[in-house]
């Protein structure tokens, strides 16, 4: 499946960000169509003291990271993708699933379903995990989400 990903970045960030794409099924790739990747300056996005990264549909489509202190780029460009899967892929069958899941999981950050589920989903394909969302429940989780779409 070949499609033109729009691209505002240096040479090394578009390299970065077709890596870290090559790593997702194929389906879940395929959700990143026509979206542009935006990378910013700063700890958090510009005007917003609390958040690391977006992804917007309408009026753009659009992926933008900020440069996180606590956070790789790559870990929060592939939780916003996350949020796409989330959003697309997830029944509710698989959302009680999720959440059974996550009920199970003990030392973990309380989010919400979504916001644990885009944690989970980043530290399952992130060259480098953070600690504190890496579970195997979760991993399994993904493993099995992505299963037969490779």
């Amino acid at each position: 499946m070949e499609f033109k990903i729009f691209f505002e970045n240096s040479d090394e960030e578009n390299k970065n960000i077709k890596e870290t794409l090559k790593k997702l099924p194929k389906s879940h790739m395929a959700l990143t169509k026509g979206f542009k990747f935006k990378f910013l300056n700063g700890n958090t996005l510009n005007g917003d003291k609390e958040h690391v990264g977006y992804m917007m549909k309408h009026p753009r489509k659009e992926i933008a990271i900020a440069s996180p202190w606590n956070y790789g780029r790559e870990f929060t460009f592939l939780h916003e993708i996350g949020h796409l899967v989330w959003e697309n892929l997830m029944d509710k069958e698989l959302r009680k699933e999720w959440s059974d899941v996550l009920k199970n999981t003990k030392d973990r950050q309380h989010q919400g379903d979504e916001e644990m589920f885009c944690m989970a989903y980043a530290c399952y394909f992130a060259k480098n995990k953070i600690s504190i969302h890496d579970h195997e429940s979760w991993h399994e989780f993904i493993k099995k989400l992505c299963k037969n779409d490779k």
